[in-house]
């Protein structure tokens, strides 16, 4: 057993004989069985296959393998290209609800915008259909532009200040005028830098021999065509080119056969494409190997990202991960490739082709019948074989000619192709019903639930075929370009989130992110889920327990996801987010009411008012009157003792005034006696 000491660290050439290895390995693999299925699929595909049996036999060509093909295609397309947001990033706690949002929208700005994820994603659906593997290779590319701009009637300082403001900026050329002042044109260079998406066919597409998944293989290599002029472009030296020698590499591709398969319905012959041109266009073989060496010599090998053209090794440094994602249509546990889905439908295409074939035969012989002819009946056989309207055919004798009897057709015939059309169903999961083809489910009267089961049920095969899409090649591919965006993007960047633009910093997210798929995929699915939220939508606006708790944000992002759902992407363009919403203006009518109300609450205010002094002012009066009362009874009552005092007074000075009056008569009387006493 080795030890550590026993290791030493690898030489470029013990490099290149490592891949070498692995290469020859996995092309070993690849051009057995795998390759040649690939071919006769892609024959079939191409409606090439089957060839008739016979010269002169009908040359129809059963479209099974094409259309099966084509519905699942357009299925899958449908669901994960129709602008429907499928990922999104799960918020990590409450806090990371707004940061998980515009994290989401920047991934989906890389890869629906900054590249043509269409044409990538349609083209790895087809090669795993057709190929078992579809494959797509994502990458940071490292890239600038540079713009011209014109500067006019500029002092020096102004000119220094400028090419001072950034480095990006360079002078091109300038001149300078009668007066000291400069114009000419400055360089701009910007820097375009981003996320690369691009599909990988599956003949260049090379895998570790039995391998697993591409997470465990210890080689996965991706092998191209380049020119000279282009490794040049890549920096690679002279003497790199030099080393590569003379490598047949490239005639191997020319000639594989799933690639001349794939470009023969083009009608040309591709050929080895390297004769008569300049060698500066000479292409040679490049292969970028992911592969797991110990090129160190310490005793752990790590994933390296290994270039090499021939003999060559172009470039070697350490890896974090393989730039690949994958989709399997049809997996096989414990295993890379799964099972080839369109191979699946070759036997149909087979006899529903020798079935149509039989049919189409019989119609030209019974409508072009072979006959029989007595020998010397006729003077001129031509006159028979060219047979055309209103001819003539010259007989020596009546019962010279006879037309061979002809077999009627098997009716059984068609009860085979409805059998292959049913068995086509379950092979594939592509029904004519959920393709639109099945004009008899709505013939027969069918109720819209019951179209709607019985598509539903048709669709089960596609709908584990896109969840297989979304786990192995959505899902990783959306995680992988977040990853890359953290780690390379530098710049801030301004994106679109609720119809508001909002700064980010991509190198300033979160490691780690849960990428959540959200598949449709049946029939009228989103449709029905728009009608759940419009449901749930009017029970909360009608709820009044409800309502408290239903926001003007919830009700805004209800509607916006029902309208989603409906097919419609720029909410923004009818719904305003609450957040820009502008300060609520009265309304003129409600102003008015308001008034008016106002104005009767005052009115009736100061009624009340008026009623509170009135009762206040009639109490005031009631107490008035009492103490009137009061006092007028006190005066009456004062009068009425005056009245007794003053006749009591009077009484008094009357009895006063009698007594004195008695006293004068009485002292006059006396007087009287004494001066008359006789009287």
């Amino acid at each position: 057993m080795a030890t550590i000491s026993d290791y030493e660290k690898l030489e470029d050439d013990e490099i290149v004989t490592l891949v070498d290895k692995a290469v020859r390995q996995s092309i070993g693999y690849y051009d057995s069985d795998l390759s040649r299925e690939r071919s006769r699929v892609t024959q079939y595909y191409n409606g090439t296959l089957p060839l008739p049996a016979h010269d002169g036999n009908s040359r129809y060509v059963s479209q099974d393998v094409f259309n099966a093909v084509q519905s699942m295609s357009a299925a899958l397309l449908e669901t994960f290209s129709s602008g429907n947001k499928i990922c999104r990033f799960a918020p990590q706690n409450a806090d990371d609800t707004e940061n998980a949002a515009i994290c989401t929208s920047y991934t989906d700005y890389v890869i629906f915008r900054q590249n043509n994820f269409y044409e990538t994603l349609r083209s790895v659906i087809l090669d795993g259909l057709l190929a078992r593997v579809g494959a797509a290779k994502v990458f940071w590319q490292e890239s600038t532009a540079t713009d011209l701009e014109e500067f006019k009637d500029l002092t020096q300082d102004e000119l220094d200040m400028l090419l001072a403001q950034d480095e990006n900026i360079e002078l091109e050329d300038s001149e300078t005028d009668d007066f000291g002042m400069l114009s000419g044109t400055i360089a701009v260079t910007r820097d375009t830098s981003q996320v690369v998406i691009e599909s990988v066919p599956p003949e260049e597409l090379l895998v570790e021999n039995q391998c697993v998944s591409l997470e465990t293989a210890q080689f996965v290599a991706h092998r191209t065509r380049k020119t000279l002029s282009e490794l040049r472009e890549m920096g690679v030296s002279e003497k790199q080119i030099e080393d590569i020698g003379d490598a047949h590499d490239d005639v191997e591709m020319e000639t594989d056969p799933e690639l001349l398969a794939r470009h023969d319905d083009v009608g040309s012959h591709r050929g080895i494409h390297n004769l008569g041109l300049q060698d500066q266009v000479r292409s040679i073989m490049v292969y970028e190997a992911y592969i797991m060496l110990d090129v160190e010599g310490d005793g752990v090998a790590k994933l390296h990202r290994v270039l090499k053209a021939g003999n060559s090794l172009l470039e070697i440094e350490e890896a974090s991960r393989m730039p690949f994602v994958t989709f399997v249509p049809l997996p096989i546990p414990h295993s890379f490739y799964g099972s080839n889905f369109a191979d699946k439908i070759i036997p149909t295409q087979n006899a529903r082709t020798v079935l149509t074939r039989s049919i189409l035969d019989h119609a030209v012989i019974t409508n072009n019948p072979r006959y029989m002819v007595v020998k010397g009946s006729m003077s001129s056989p031509r006159e028979l074989i060219d047979n055309r309207v209103g001819g003539i055919v010259n007989v020596s004798r009546p019962d010279g000619i006879m037309p061979l009897p002809q077999a009627s057709l098997n009716p059984f015939i068609f009860q085979t192709l409805d059998m292959l059309d049913s068995n086509s169903e379950d092979n594939t999961g592509v029904s004519r019903l959920s393709t639109g083809m099945n004009k008899d489910a709505i013939s027969k009267q069918n109720s819209a639930a019951m179209v709607e089961q019985l598509a539903t049920m048709s669709q089960q095969r596609q709908k584990i075929i896109a969840r297989n899409l979304a786990s192995q090649f959505i899902k990783p591919l959306f995680h992988l370009v977040y990853q890359l965006c953290l780690e390379n993007e530098k710049q801030e960047k301004i994106v679109e989130l609720s119809g508001s633009y909002v700064s980010i910093q991509p190198s300033a997210w979160e490691d780690k992110r849960d990428v959540m798929v959200e598949l449709r995929l049946g029939y009228g699915e989103q449709e029905k889920e728009a009608q759940k939220l419009l449901g749930l939508h009017t029970m909360f606006s009608q709820d009044p327990t409800i309502q408290p708790m239903y926001s003007t944000e919830n009700t805004y992002y209800m509607v916006k996801n029902i309208l989603e759902q409906q097919g419609i992407l720029n909410v923004e363009d009818y719904l305003t987010p609450p957040d820009q919403l502008p300060e609520p203006q009265p309304d003129p009518a409600q102003e008015m009411q308001m008034e008016m109300a106002q104005k009767q609450l005052e009115l009736q205010e100061r009624q009340q008012a008026l009623a509170e002094q009135k009762a206040e002012m009639d109490a005031q009066m009631d107490q008035m009157k009492m103490e009137m009362e009061q006092m007028k009874a006190q005066a009456s009552h004062a009068l009425a003792s005056d009245n007794m005092d003053l006749k009591e007074a009077q009484l008094e000075h009357k009895r006063r005034i009698d007594e004195g009056e008695l006293a004068i008569l009485k002292r006059t009387e006396d007087v009287r006696g004494i001066v008359s006493p006789t009287g």
